[in-house]
Order: C-alpha cells, then structure tokens, then sequence
C-alpha cells in the first residue's frame, strides 16, 4: 500500500516537473522572468531610479499635502503639484517623464489689470479782462461792481515795453561813473552818457547809457560787441511807456458770476477777455 502511494506521488511530481515549464499550469517560469516584456517596453531610456536619498524624490514627497490639509481660496481641496505630474497607470514613458522631471509649479494667478484714474479737466480760475485806457477802466470798474466779487478783483497797469537800453549800472555816485568813462575812452567807446540824478527811476541815476534799442536781438548783439572789446559789466533794461494800460483779473468765478461778466464785456467790444498770463 505504502508502495502504490509512493508511486502515484512520484508519477505526479513527474507530471508536474514535465508540465511547468512548458505552461501547462499557467505561466511558465520563462515568462515569470519576463525575458520577451523587456523587448515590448516604450522608450526605456528615460526610465532612471532613484535611490532612497534621493534630493528629487525628496522634493516630490514634500510637495505632496499632509493629511488634512487646508482647502484652496475656492473652499476646493489643495491639488498637490506631484499629483498633477502622475502619469497614467501603464504608461512607461509618461513615467520615466515624471520622474525625471521635477515637481510641478503651482500656476501664479494673474494680477488684476488696475485702471489709471481718469483726471477730469482742470478749468482756469483766474480770468483776465483787458487793456483798458483809464476811462474805460473806470467805466468797466463801475459796472463789475454790481456783482459784488470783493477782493476777487485785482485791477493793474499794464506798460507796453517801447525800447531796450544797454547800460552799466552805477556805483558809487558820479565818482563811480566817471571812472566807468574813463575806461570806456581808454578802450576806444564814445557813445555813451551819464544818466543825471533826475532821471524817473532812481535805481539808474549815475549809471552810465550806451545806447536805446528798439528790439532786445539788438540789444544783445551790441552787448557781445561791447563784450569783445573789453566791457563786461553792460546790461538790459527794457523801457516802458508811461500811459499804460489796465487790466482786471477776476479769481474762481462762479458760474452765475463768470455768465454776468460775459454781459459786461459784452458793451466793450475791443476788449479781450482771457486767462490770467500771471
């Protein structure tokens, strides 16, 4: 009895040993060892491992979320970098691209646009209304008077310029001008006076004149002559008529006020009504 046990285990050992390798009972030990998969791989030249210490690795593992951690802005959870990376489940290339790879950046959001602030235009506040000869200064005066503008209102004379006049300024008295004529003979100028002490304005008394110009261009290029033969201390002075004229600024007019000066000015047709030049 124990004989035909043995022998039927040893004919079924047989039959097993015979039948495994060839598949009979599944996969067979040559294809456990998967020698014809490694022919059907896709692109294993990007597949790389990593060791355990790797810094990569390391960084993957950092950038996954712990356990509870805290909802996105939008009240969604958190989407780790390293999730977004993971390729689909059998794919080898996308694999070996994922590890090669680094973790994924979180996208940035964008930065609102922001708007420059429009600026509205600015209206003039001051209003200038001229030239008047005296009595039309006096008329137009009477009647702005009415609108009761108090010290809005600045009336000024105004003096048209009528020539220009090179002059050395004076120092020290007549004594000073005439050591100033000497010098000037000395380097060969004669056109020149002293102005006398009645002269209108005080600040030229005892200065000394070297010529009345129509135009400033004038002016100044008899200065750079008087300037290439020796004489540095010549200036401009620009002469003004004595009549003058006047001129009324008026300063933030409302618009009821600004509607009742255009009426005024309306019975002064010759006049020009402006912005303040200053």
């Amino acid at each position: 009895m124990k004989l035909k046990l043995l022998f039927w285990l040893l004919l079924v050992g047989n039959v097993v040993l015979f039948g495994l390798p060839r598949g009979y009972f599944g996969a067979s030990a040559t294809e456990r060892r998967e020698p014809q998969r490694l022919t059907e791989q896709l692109h294993p030249e990007l597949l790389s491992v990593l060791p355990a210490n790797s810094e990569k690795l390391a960084s993957q593992l950092r950038a996954q979320p712990a356990p509870g951690a805290p909802a996105s802005a939008e009240g969604a959870p958190a989407a780790a970098p390293a999730a977004a990376a993971t390729p689909a489940a059998g794919d080898p290339a996308a694999a070996a691209q994922a590890m090669s790879a680094g973790p994924a950046t979180p996208a940035t959001p964008a930065t609102p646009a922001t708007t420059a602030p429009q600026v509205a235009a600015v209206t003039p506040s001051c209003t200038e209304v001229g030239n008047f000869t005296a009595a039309d200064a006096r008329r137009f005066s009477a009647q702005l008077a009415s609108l009761n503008l108090g010290d809005k209102v600045v009336q000024k004379l105004t003096q048209d310029v009528t020539s220009h006049m090179v002059y050395i300024p004076p120092q020290d008295g007549r004594e000073g001008a005439d050591r100033r004529i000497a010098e000037l003979r000395r380097l060969g100028i004669g056109d020149f006076y002293v102005i006398p002490d009645s002269f209108p304005n005080p600040a030229l008394r005892s200065g000394v004149s070297l010529g009345i110009f129509r135009t400033e261009e004038a002016a100044k290029a008899y200065v750079s002559q008087l300037i290439s033969r020796g004489v540095r201390s010549a200036r401009i002075i620009a002469r003004r008529s004595g009549a003058g004229k006047q001129v009324f600024q008026l300063r933030d007019l409302t618009p009821e006020a600004r509607s009742a000066l255009d009426n005024i000015k309306s019975a002064f047709p010759d006049q020009e009504i402006r912005g303040c030049s200053a």
